[in-house]
């Protein structure tokens, strides 16, 4: 109710303007071009999955920098801070949330960015920026029919911008700057440039923190960071190429204060050709090749001095030290699509993948068995490192079929099978009918299996205390059925999915062996029984009045789900505009979640104010965690949970040319 109250005040301060720029498409049908679901253009209503759309213009009128705190409002995700080897952001997707995100496939212009080591973006992508945005696609459930492992329980496509210039100075409550700059030139239908170009710091929030090891101290978090993004076309011809770096600092790592030691630096870049043409009239084919290379370079503090390790046993210098690895992945797709009528479109692609860890090593202040200190940094490579040189290749091909049987009912059925080196393969089909009893109406029935391979990470980890790779691996492997309804009103539309996902070899840290590569007695990754989950999503998004546009957002689990999150989340988003003015209010729920001591529910609340002082020059007046909620995230490193940033403003301006 505080949260109206305040919206209600707020807009007291302006007066009604004739034109307006809405928050929220209130007709579904009118956001087309959205490829993610069948790699064919299709709106919500006619698309074989659960869909959503997020544009640049929502997430500029929200104040949203990057996407980790974006997916806090898309129905069936949550995002929260974790401390996996540095500060770092969990997505969870349907009720399943894992430290590395490794259950999504994320991608920039359909080019994957999740990393070979863990398989996620949690380590590498952190903070990814959103200023390039054009528009965000997102499937929520199995995308493995089309995109292969990864795509387990959901599919991120963000779409970059190819038309605006502009340039953007950010500053902040807890010491952060930050300037980018889009530049989008066209020289004719087949010729255009892009690029966009970020550099941010933050010096970060201040906290008193207990670790582990029962020491207490001040701490901040800072962050600063790198991205660019080129992209080129001529004529048939696609050239893209991005780099991202990410800096951290201080904070908690592996569970230790470690102010003035723990960092940890990550760079992935990539290059990318893409060129489209026909074979024959109506044979379209897209021929896409691709390299990336990671980077990550992590150094933190594991064992404080003075701290009594076992009784009577201490230190006398600080145990510092990390894990080094870059690994590099190389790619040729092939997509062709055929239509054998008006009626009918037949889709067929094939890809063959390699991937590496090109180099992988542990840096350490003391011998890993006897505790004694070396008196300076010893690198360990070769048979004692962290993880193998191991190389993987994928081969891939899809099929799919759209059938148009009648003039209100449409069916998608596909198949992806996948072939891999290290650990098998893996056959996913999946399956849609949609049926449109009128416009603005669908009702789709959908099947559809995913797997996940086992990362490098669960594969191949060794000589270390936390955990030991399994070379005997099976995938993971989830079966969902969903049935969603969405349907058009007079002032807004509904969408309500209901699914339930059956899991089979899930991939969980099991007992500890003893093995020659295992020398702490660490637990071996393995495979787990069956579990399930089933759930309801529910978005709401109505304009009650020409200035005022609401969106509502539930989810609910069943009291028989094997979930590892809250059992009721939701968000509520209140836009108005006034003149050249808009005021934004979005707050999220969170219920009790048992994995978090002493954590009952809670609301983080934000609110932005927007004002387009010409028709070049824009002013944003943003607030996160507006009420300075205290509330912590659940992390397997640390399992008190993990204090979030309380509240910060930022001022932002930008300058279209």
């Amino acid at each position: 109710m505080k949260c109206i109250i305040l919206l209600l005040l707020s807009c007291s301060y302006f007066s009604f303007a004739e034109e307006e720029i809405d928050l929220f498409s209130i007709d579904l049908a009118e956001l087309a071009h959205i490829k993610i679901a069948s790699k064919q253009e299709q709106t919500v209503y006619s698309s074989p999955s659960s869909v959503s759309v997020i544009t640049r213009e929502q997430i500029e009128q929200m104040g949203i920098t990057n996407l980790q705190a974006l997916l806090n409002f898309v129905p069936g995700f949550q995002s929260t801070r974790d401390i996996e080897q540095g500060t770092t952001n969990r997505i969870s997707v349907r009720g399943r949330s894992t430290a590395l995100s490794e259950s999504i496939l994320i991608q920039i212009d359909g080019k994957k960015i999740n990393d070979l080591y863990t398989g996620g973006i949690s380590i590498l992508n952190k903070m990814l920026s959103l200023g390039f945005v054009n528009q965000i696609e997102i499937i929520r459930g199995p995308g493995s029919a089309l995109y292969g492992s990864n795509a387990f329980l959901g599919v991120i496509n963000i779409i970059t911008e190819t038309e605006n210039n502009e340039v953007n100075v950010t500053a902040d409550s807890i010491g952060g700057i930050a300037s980018n700059i889009l530049i989008s030139k066209t020289f004719n239908k087949k010729q255009q440039f892009n690029a966009y170009f970020s550099l941010f710091k933050q010096t970060g929030d201040e906290y008193f923190i207990t670790d582990l090891y029962g020491i207490s101290e001040q701490v901040k978090d800072p962050i600063q960071g790198v991205d660019l993004y080129i992209k080129q076309q001529v004529e048939d011809f696609l050239f893209t190429a991005r780099y991202m770096q990410r800096q951290l600092d201080d904070f908690i790592a592996f569970g230790s204060i470690g102010n003035d030691v723990n960092n940890e630096k990550t760079e992935q870049w990539s290059i990318a050709a893409e060129y489209k043409n026909k074979i024959i009239d109506d044979l379209n084919y897209h021929v896409v090749v691709s390299h990336s290379e990671d980077k990550w370079d992590n150094f933190a503090l594991f064992i404080p001095r003075d701290v009594e390790i076992e009784p009577g046993f201490s230190l006398n210098q600080d145990f510092i030290g990390g894990p080094f690895l870059t690994s590099k992945t190389s790619k040729l797709a092939v997509d062709l699509t055929y239509p054998f009528s008006d009626n009918n479109l037949f889709s067929f692609g094939s890809a063959y993948e390699t991937a590496q860890i090109t180099d992988a090593f542990t840096s350490t202040s003391h011998n890993l068995f006897t505790l004694e200190s070396y008196g300076e940094i010893v690198i360990l490579t070769g048979d004692e490192s962290f993880n193998r040189l191991n190389t993987r290749t994928i081969t891939s091909f899809y099929l799919q079929d759209q059938i148009k049987i009648s003039q209100n009912l449409e069916l998608t059925a596909g198949v992806r099978f996948d072939s891999y080196n290290d650990f098998g393969s893996s056959t996913n089909p999946r399956l849609a009918f949609v049926w449109k009893p009128k416009e603005g109406n669908s009702l789709k029935f959908m099947y559809g299996t995913a797997f996940r391979a086992p990362n490098f990470l669960e594969l191949y980890d060794r000589n270390n205390y936390t955990d030991f790779g399994n070379v005997n691996l099976n995938a993971e492997e989830v079966t969902t059925t969903e049935i969603a309804w969405l349907a058009n009103f007079a002032h807004g539309d509904i969408e309500i999915t209901a699914f339930e996902n059956q899991f089979e070899q899930l991939i969980i840290l099991g007992e500890p062996v003893e093995d020659t590569e295992n020398p702490f007695f660490a637990p071996r990754f393995t495979n787990t029984e069956s579990q399930k989950s089933q759930g309801i999503e529910t978005q709401l998004q109505f304009k009650p009045s020409q200035h005022l546009a609401i969106k509502f957002l539930w989810n609910w689990f069943s009291e028989n789900s094997n979930i590892n999150t809250e059992r009721n989340t939701g968000a509520v988003i209140f836009d108005y505009q006034w003149l050249n003015t808009h005021i934004n209010f979005a707050s999220y729920y969170r219920g009790e979640n048992d994995l978090i001591e002493n954590q009952g529910s809670y609301f983080v609340s934000s609110a932005s104010l927007s004002h387009q002082y010409s028709s070049k020059l824009k002013f944003n007046l943003s607030i996160s965690n507006l009420f300075d909620e205290n509330f912590k995230t659940q992390s397997i490193v640390y399992p008190q949970g993990i204090d979030n940033r309380g509240r910060v403003i930022t001022f932002n301006a930008s300058y279209s040319f």
